[in-house]
């Protein structure tokens, strides 16, 4: 099942989406699991607090990329829960559907964006939060919602989800405006990249929204890059800055900022001691 997962993955990112440089599919057919379909229906008015429906069934859930929604089923009856759910949610927000298509276990809608917006989903249970709780899950997730509202993304769709291969999470399916690679995009993502993150070298160039610890961040944005280097001293730094600099430059990256500080212990390496830490921000 594996290598099958693998060639399909392959199949997506050389033909269907080029552009995207991290598709993020999850292995949605390793887990056999009998559960309810959701309850609660998608329409276009606003969501309330009490519309959350709660998703145990993990080929309900769908990622999307470019103007495709896509997922993976394993029988007519997935198939059909499956079509019903996001033509639904794609019909009641005005978004007309012109393809759906279903290559071995892969399902794919594909639709028009009308005034260049598409949809988007977030899902990561690598947040920081007590997944026993319900209701510290909900908090975030209105929280989350409530910041893409006020930076004009509508959210169309709103889920808690609990599978055996996640811990209980929340998905929010939201609008954007379709760029030709999907790190321009303006979306909803998550920062963490095990460094403490220097959040006010960044506050003049995404939206955060949740400095969840010292090396996590969500925000809206385009894709942030992170690099940490080891230097022997300051001059060291500002010569691999420079160098690295220039790499972000040839292969059309935008430098954001930068800090140098000194480590709290110096890190020693055959001859080489290392004194300063280095940490570039960029946007891919």
């Amino acid at each position: 099942m594996k290598t099958y997962l693998i060639v399909i993955s392959f199949f997506i990112w050389t033909n269907l989406f080029a552009e995207e440089k991290e598709i993020g599919l999850y292995n949605f057919n390793e887990v056999k699991l009998e559960m309810q379909t959701p309850k609660v229906s998608l329409n276009s008015k606003p969501l309330s607090k009490e519309a959350v429906a709660t998703i145990t069934k993990p080929h309900l859930i769908a990622n999307a990329s470019k103007k495709i929604l896509f997922g993976y089923v394993k029988n007519d009856t997935e198939y059909k829960e499956f079509i019903d759910m996001y033509t639904k949610l794609l019909k009641d927000n005005d978004f007309k559907i012109s393809e759906i298509k279903k290559e071995g276990e892969m399902v794919m809608i594909t639709y028009f964006a009308h005034s260049q917006m598409a949809v988007r989903r977030f899902i990561d249970d690598d947040l920081n939060y007590n997944a026993k709780d319900d209701n510290e899950i909900s908090k975030i997730m209105n929280e989350t919602i409530a910041e893409l509202e006020k930076n004009g993304m509508k959210v169309i769709g709103k889920y808690i989800v609990k599978t055996d291969f996640l811990r209980p999470t929340f998905m929010i399916y939201y609008l954007t405006e379709v760029k030709d690679f999907a790190e321009k995009e303006i979306r909803l993502r998550l920062l963490k990249k095990g460094e403490d993150i220097d959040f006010d070298l960044l506050e003049n160039s995404v939206k955060i929204i949740r400095k969840d610890t010292s090396f996590s961040m969500l925000y809206i944005g385009k894709e942030l890059g992170f690099v940490s280097k080891l230097a022997t001293d300051e001059a060291n730094a500002i010569s691999k800055l420079n160098e690295y600099k220039k790499f972000l430059n040839d292969n059309n990256k935008q430098f954001i900022n930068h800090k140098i500080k000194p480590l709290n212990e110096p890190f020693t390496s055959g001859d080489t001691t290392f004194k300063f830490l280095l940490n570039i921000y960029f946007f891919q």
